[in-house]
């Protein structure tokens, strides 16, 4: 017979289901449960429903810290999803004081869904009064080591009017989404199979929110960009998703490495730092295992310190039985087969991108770095694709390109966002219209604010658009006071409109204006709200051809 201490507590948790239930303001139906969410306003005063912290998976506690992610058990009466779920452990270097997350837990995977309320299904009929409407599963960006899907800069209240169903997530991030042993216990990728779990779980759940699982746009930023152009490559994702748009972030000739040999090199120093010196495997995932948390998050500062902007990173991975395979080859491969060609994109990238990260890049002393080791000027694939006389022959290239003399901080702000943001969208789109696949829209952001999220929070002054001002153009910042302008309002409504459209028409042009790419050197040159759409300026041609230059040594 049970305890009375059992008895109370099972008429406590029935209590509990029962009085949510009565005061859930939405409810939905997932696969594993109900879930009651709130109403909320978006924007334009227009209500919707928001279900907020809503699990996608079985959360990755103990043994299956490193492992693929499981299929969440079902649950009984109503789940709470009326707040954000924790955020993933990291180490925060970009965002700051922008970002206010719900704690840290290792239990952090979690969507959050916004659905315009006349879109959510009736609970006792299935109908909806719009029919099912499409949806975007947005990425978040924080260079795989920072960031959630948390309304605190994701806020959907600009799209979730424009008759779209919003829905971003949490993944796992640094060394628990992507440390590397090339084992078949921690064989890297895990944040991108989260990414993944969670695309199947939309197609499993999204007509419960009124959604057509046949119609989901991946978006993402920077590295969640970079995520998503990887996964239109990826076999994994076939099927889960019909289009792309990468904010400020590609998979190719990019800000990181897919190489395996630096990959290695980053799990050496992680190890290092956790004083981990066995060389038996088996022996090291059971220490990692068993490793409180924060004892991991300290060595991975140590290496996120070493390494600059990025430490763990998707890699090229070796096949394994009990792990779905995300990158068998490198991406470059992968696109050069032809994968996700029938993908139609839209890239862009900012005027400044690298400003943003100025904060960091003073902190890491990047100068100083490039005065000790030049190839630090380099992109990282091209320092882990070619021989060492090659990359010191292109690494003279570039710094008599970009500085004067001695390194100033400013120079390589320049050399930054050329190289790892601006010339590898500008390729992707090339490649992709070479390949004669799905169209390709490329765009160049360069609206000045009247007021900047960006600047205001991390004290800048810069001319320009820095590293995701376009993101805060398509989603809410709710953690920072934000001023209106006439100008900024305008803005919003222009680049969420670019995003609807393309979610809709498979083109961000109403009025067909602004084309795809072709192989010639354009772009949509956005600095307000109208299409400019023509050759790109003699400079970024010219800048294209200098990076095109540099493997020709």
């Amino acid at each position: 017979m049970a305890s009375p201490a059992v008895f109370v507590a099972a008429l406590f948790v029935a209590f509990v289901a029962v009085s949510t239930s009565r005061q859930c303001e939405v409810r939905a139906r997932t696969r594993a449960g109900w879930v009651c969410g709130a109403k909320r306003l978006a924007q334009d005063g227009s209500q919707y429903a928001s279900f907020r912290g809503v699990p996608y998976a079985k959360q990755p506690l103990g043994e299956l810290r490193f492992q693929e992610l499981q299929p969440h058990e079902p649950w009984t009466g109503d789940f709470n999803a009326t707040t954000e779920g924790p955020a993933c452990p990291n180490n925060e270097v970009l965002f700051y004081a922008l970002v206010r997350p719900q704690g840290i837990s290792e239990a952090c995977i979690h969507a959050n869904i916004h659905v315009p309320i006349d879109a959510l299904p009736n609970i006792h009929t299935g109908a909806s009064c719009t029919g099912r409407l499409p949806i975007l599963v947005f990425v978040h960006g924080g260079a795989w080591v920072s960031g959630s899907g948390d309304a605190d800069i994701h806020g959907p209240e600009y799209l979730v009017s424009r008759g779209l169903i919003i829905i971003t997530f949490n993944y796992r991030l640094d060394f628990l989404g992507f440390l590397s042993l090339n084992t078949p216990k921690i064989p890297g990728n895990n944040g991108l199979r989260d990414m993944v779990t969670l695309l199947r779980w939309v197609q499993a759940n999204a007509a419960y929110f009124g959604g057509n699982p046949a119609d989901v746009t991946l978006a993402g930023l920077s590295a969640g960009a970079a995520s998503a152009h990887l996964l239109t490559l990826s076999p994994a994702a076939a099927g889960l998703f019909n289009r792309a748009f990468l904010m400020s972030g590609v998979a190719v000739q990019s800000f990181y490495s897919a190489s395996p040999v630096y990959a290695q090199l980053v799990a050496g120093f992680f190890l290092s730092a956790l004083n981990i010196t066995s060389t038996d495997y088996d022996e090291v995932h059971d220490q990692l295992v068993e490793l409180p948390i924060d004892v991991l998050i300290a060595a991975s500062r140590v290496v996120i310190d070493t390494t600059g902007l990025t430490s763990f990173v998707p890699v090229v991975e070796t096949p394994y039985a009990n792990f779905t395979t995300i990158l068998s080859e490198y991406p470059e491969t992968l696109q050069a087969n032809g994968n996700g060609k029938h993908i139609p994109l839209v890239i862009g990238f900012t005027s400044n991108e690298c400003e943003t990260v100025r904060p960091r890049l003073v902190q890491v002393d990047i100068v100083a770095a490039i005065q000790e080791n030049p190839l630090f000027v380099l992109s990282p694939e091209l320092v882990y694709s070619f021989p060492s006389n090659v990359t010191a022959e292109m690494a003279n290239k570039v710094l008599a390109r970009y500085f004067r003399a001695t390194p100033t901080m400013d120079e390589y702000i320049k050399l930054c966002t050329e190289t790892l943001f601006q010339y590898p969208a500008i390729k992707l789109a090339q490649a992709r219209a070479a390949s004669g696949g799905a169209p390709a829209f490329l765009y160049k952001y360069a609206y000045e604010a009247d007021y900047s999220v960006v600047k205001e929070s991390l004290n800048l002054t810069f001319s320009g658009a820095g590293h995701y001002e376009d993101f805060f153009r398509i989603f809410k910042v709710n953690s920072w006071p934000v001023l209106a302008s006439n100008a900024d309002e305008a803005m919003t409504g222009w680049m969420t409109d670019i995003m609807e459209t393309f979610i809709k028409n498979n083109s961000p042009s109403r009025d067909g204006c602004w084309g795809a790419a072709s192989c010639a050197l354009e772009y949509n040159y956005i600095a307000g709200p109208a299409t400019d759409f023509g050759a790109m300026s003699c400079y970024d041609q010219e800048m294209v051809h200098f990076f095109e230059s540099l493997t020709n040594v």
